[in-house]
């Protein structure tokens, strides 16, 4: 085999190797256009969910229970396509598969070629080519790499469902959170209205010197508490709404002609609590928390086994062809193995890590169960504060803010009496408000606790 020969062998072999992929580079105009594009679409459950989780309860709500933004599908389906945790979870599973498809590939063909006289004579070179057996079979570390690549995917698929399941309560957190500050900011909204008609009196009065100045500056710092309160509830109606549209991927102005929800979340999900608690084996492999930290434990249990099989001795076989007159042909084989210092410590790393991963687990199940009964205690307390007085002392503070400016209006109640009364309105004029938000987050709480098999959107999809 003469010199030409050999380098265009080799030429070729180095052209097959090669990979040349598009480049992608980053721009802000592209960019922009996907976040129109995105703001723009109408996603179905086919193209977020239903194809990568076939088995989730979350690839079950029904088509109806999606198309206005008043029921809760509508928001899930725009959170599990372009909440960001969620698309993030996607691409990883992506990932995943694209690992998966070369995991476990035995390794390299080794190709030799031992010229022992470098006159281009052919009649002193052999070729030698040896080929993995064990991997060509699919054992040992092959065998245990694929079963590592498929954990993984595994793992990926139980992230984008947790990613999913997560980002949707964010939204209908973000929802009753906007839904509560929305009414807050409207009532106080319209009791500064009616301070601001009674300062313009106070400060008549005050200039004409028949209110000290004393009672005037009280008066205007009882007032100014309003306002104060007005302006953290605006806040809270933006930050909510950034929220909504940060994970939702919509904006919620356009969605909802620019007005918050009318319905709260819970009671857009049912009247009653959020469904049962479910017993260990059904609520075990349908909550997503505690899905992903099975499926990393079963993931660091395939790594255990690929950290043993590298200690198996690697086994190669192939054809020799010696370029003599006449041409000898033979066979290789080679028997490589590894020293017990290249595997023992990654086999007893592994071995931690997979133990981490069954105290992990534990902790997420100790997790869920006292979120639970937190989440229970504070729902009880809040239907108790929203079903007791909280509604009644806010009214009775407003007619009693109410008289007091009729009174001051007529000269018969003193500035000091209409200061009180509207400091104890501004501490306490949204107690009804707050205690319906408190409620209505706790059963948020409980149902990320309890998992979809307690929510009624999920409810009827696949076990």
């Amino acid at each position: 085999m003469t010199r030409p020969t050999s380098v265009g062998l080799l030429a070729a072999l180095c052209a097959l190797a090669c990979a040349n992929p598009d480049r992608v580079h980053l721009s802000e105009v592209s960019a922009r256009a996907a976040l129109d594009s995105r703001a723009a679409a109408q996603p179905t459950l086919e193209d977020v969910l239903a194809a990568d989780l076939p088995e989730s309860r979350l690839s079950s709500p029904a088509p109806e229970q999606c198309a206005r933004p008043d029921q809760n599908g509508f928001w899930f389906l725009h959170a599990a396509a372009w909440a960001p945790a969620v698309r993030a979870a996607r691409r990883d599973l992506a990932a995943a598969r694209g690992d998966r498809e070369s995991a476990g590939a035995p390794a390299p063909v080794a190709l030799q070629v031992i010229d022992q006289d470098f006159d281009g004579d052919s009649d002193l070179v052999d070729a030698l080519a040896a080929f993995d057996l064990i991997g060509l079979l699919g054992l040992g570390p092959s065998g245990a790499q694929k079963g590592v690549a498929q954990a993984r995917v595994e793992l990926a698929r139980a992230a984008l469902e947790q990613a999913a399941w997560r980002s949707w309560l964010e939204a209908e957190r973000a929802l009753t959170q906007w839904r509560a500050a929305a009414l807050r900011m409207n009532r106080l909204a319209e009791l500064s209205d009616r301070a601001v008609l009674d300062m313009g009196r106070v400060q008549l009065l005050t200039d004409e010197g028949r209110l000290g100045r004393s009672s005037g500056d009280a008066a205007e710092g009882a007032s100014a508490e309003l306002v104060r309160r007005l302006s953290l509830a605006t806040d809270q109606v933006s930050m909510a709404r950034a929220r909504l549209a940060a994970v939702a991927g919509v904006d919620p102005d356009a969605v909802l002609g620019g007005a918050a929800p009318g319905t709260s979340a819970p009671a857009a999900m049912g009247p009653d609590l959020p469904g049962p608690w479910f017993d260990g084996t059904d609520h075990l492999e349908s909550h997503p928390d505690l899905r992903r930290a099975r499926r990393t434990f079963e993931l660091r249990e395939s790594e255990v086994r690929e950290a043993a099989s590298r200690a198996w001795p690697g086994v190669s076989i192939g054809p020799r062809l010696g370029f003599v007159d006449p041409t000898q042909v033979g066979g290789v084989l080679r028997i490589t193995v590894p020293f017990p210092s290249s595997w023992e410590g990654r086999l007893m790393a592994a071995i931690e890590r997979r133990d981490a991963a069954v105290e992990a687990y534990e902790d997420q199940l100790h997790l869920l169960l006292t979120a639970e009964e937190d989440a229970l205690s504070r729902l009880e307390a809040a239907r108790r504060r929203a079903d007791g007085s909280s509604g009644e002392v806010v009214e009775s503070l407003i007619d009693e803010w109410e008289a007091a400016r009729v009174g001051f209006r007529v000269q018969r109640t003193p500035i000091e009496r209409w200061t009180g009364a509207l400091r104890m309105l501004t501490m306490r004029a949204t107690w009804d408000i707050d205690d319906e938000e408190r409620q209505e987050l706790a059963t948020l709480d409980l149902l990320a606790a309890r998992g979809p098999m307690a929510a009624p959107l999920f409810m009827g999809g696949p076990r």
